[in-house]
């Protein structure tokens, strides 16, 4: 497996989760993850399976993610799994209030999908330390 494929093709997948993010389309945020995938998100249960993943994010929609940007940092791994770690930066406006920057790190593992398609299978995340105005 050539790691700089493997790259390329994990930051396609990042670079579809924000354009859906940016379009408010849950359906196509869960349609990167595989069919059992894993979500991790902070301060919550484990989420199995790609209804409860699309659930997730259409509350993360509703409750007013407006971009997500996710860069990567690091990938490695082997035949149809690998790893990457990364950055990602938020902006939140819940309900037409200011907008709020939310930056953190992420580990995904990435499963090749029986149509050759890299998708996510495990997801966590945590932000970053608080920002505070003026610093």
């Amino acid at each position: 497996m050539e790691m700089t494929q493997v790259r390329k093709a994990i930051e396609e997948g990042n670079v579809k989760f924000g354009n859906a993010v940016r379009k408010g389309d849950g359906a196509a945020i869960a349609a990167l993850y595989t069919e059992d995938a894993t979500l991790l998100p902070p301060d919550s249960d484990a989420i199995k399976g790609r209804a409860g993943i699309e659930a997730f994010w259409m509350g993360g929609l509703r409750m007013g993610i407006k971009e997500a940007v996710l860069t990567t940092v690091d990938v490695s791994g082997a035949a149809d799994l690998a790893y990457e770690i990364g950055r990602f930066a938020l902006k939140v406006q819940p309900g037409g209030k200011e907008v709020i920057e939310q930056k953190g790190k992420y580990v995904v593992v990435w499963k090749k999908a029986p149509d050759q398609v890299w998708k996510l299978h495990v997801d966590i995340w945590n932000s970053g330390p608080a920002v505070t105005k003026g610093s």
